[in-house]
């Protein structure tokens, strides 16, 4: 860690440096000689921030490969992407949640490959946890856990270390020695990101810094590292700036929840995901400990989409009941015999609202007049378009009255 700050500074000091020491042009003079001293600088290598700009610049003619998979799920029976490499991924949820349980699950399946024909890891390689949050007995246990969901007893290929006793900074010393000295990283997991400084809540800056060296890791090491962050205790959001700035720059955020009606199941779905969205899934853990998925479990429809399914449909002249229609024609046609169109529809929504007791819009009034006409309920009459009204059949009319052509 210590030798990447110091790059990034001696870079900045550089960068500083060459800014102080550009050269100072006559006022009255301006032959381009600037120019000429400008790429002489460069040439010389006065100019070492170019080496960063050259780097940071897209080649448009490059062929770059699309980032590879970290590891997949199944999603409506076809395995699709959950996390890549050179990207972090977010498991948030409230405290409690099994949240640790769902990451024993993902690194069982780094270790061995699959696990339980849902989630898939086709590479090899050393599978890592940073615990910050549990004791070192608790880190051991979990570290068995993952072993036996793994079918493996201590496997060569998975490290685990407990970093709860080190202040902030050793914590990202030495996570960062680690991925820098370990040869052939497959999968990383990080369970507390939040220790890796002081305050990364309220304080944006060392916010930042955590996300920052995530993306670092992830980046330099070609490793996808997948972290544990919790919701906020009184919102269902992520904490403070660091779930901020995290959400913005994660590959993926996946929630983990308990089932309301039944605590021992806890929920797994993808709030947001740069690749597509797997469906929602559920675990429980058995009486040993070990978690295990729940493949026949049905979820509920939300309450919004319950509401609607549960709600009556829409009233149209189709879905207004004979009775209620026989209602509104008599009480239309007792309070005048005949109407012109636009009085009528108008009419017809006032009455509606009164016998159904249920709103209409203006086209949805319209709409009752072509019904009663085609179901012979009303009749048409007039002599020219102009002069058109509606009434019941065999009712006299104005029209009743005029002479016979």
């Amino acid at each position: 860690m210590e030798q990447n700050n110091n790059g990034l500074n001696d870079l900045n000091h550089s960068h500083k440096d060459t800014k102080k020491s550009a050269p100072n042009f006559d006022n009255k003079v301006f032959t381009g000689e600037e120019n000429t001293i400008k790429d002489n600088d460069q040439e010389l290598g006065k100019n070492p921030f170019q080496d960063l700009i050259n780097r940071c610049k897209i080649d448009l003619s490059e062929v770059l490969a699309p980032p590879p998979i970290a590891m997949q799920i199944v999603s409506d029976g076809n395995p699709i992407t959950l996390f890549t490499k050179g990207n972090f991924s977010i498991i948030t949820g409230a405290a409690k949640s099994r949240k640790t349980f769902f990451v024993s699950m993902l690194m069982a399946t780094a270790i061995k490959g699959s696990f339980q024909d849902l989630f898939s890891c086709a590479d090899e390689g050393i599978n890592i946890i940073f615990d910050t949050e549990q004791s070192r007995y608790k880190a051991h246990q979990i570290a068995k856990r993952i072993c036996r969901l793994s079918e493996t007893v201590n496997p060569d290929n998975l490290h685990v270390y407990s970093l709860r006793t080190l202040d902030p900074v050793q914590r990202m010393e030495l996570i960062e020695s680690v991925l820098a000295e370990t040869p052939n990283i497959n999968f990383v997991a990080i369970d507390g990101i939040i220790d890796l400084d002081i305050d990364p809540i309220l304080e944006a800056k060392q916010a930042q810094n955590i996300v920052l060296k995530l993306m670092q890791w992830t980046e330099n090491y070609h490793i996808h590292i997948t972290c544990v962050l919790h919701y906020n205790k009184t919102v269902a959001t992520l904490l403070g700036h660091l779930g901020s700035f995290s959400h913005r720059k994660a590959d993926s955020i996946i929630e983990v929840s308990k089932n309301k009606e039944d605590e021992t199941i806890s929920l797994v779905k993808a709030l947001d995901c740069r690749e597509k969205e797997f469906l929602p899934f559920a675990f429980s853990v058995d009486q040993t400990g070990m978690p295990y998925i729940l493949k026949d479990y049905t979820f509920e429809k939300k309450a919004k989409e319950k509401k609607e399914s549960t709600a009556k449909p829409k009233l149209t002249p189709i879905t207004t009941g004979e009775s209620a229609h026989e209602n509104i024609l008599n009480r239309l046609f007792k309070t005048s015999k005949e109407y012109r169109y636009d009085d009528f529809w108008r009419n017809i929504k006032n009455t509606v609202e009164k016998i159904t007791g249920e709103l209409i819009g203006d086209n949805v009034a319209k709409n009752y007049i072509p019904y009663y006409l085609d179901n012979g309920s009303i009749i048409k009459v007039g002599k020219s378009k102009r002069d058109v009204v509606y009434t019941l059949p065999g009712q006299r009319t104005m029209f009743d009255d005029l002479p016979k052509n």
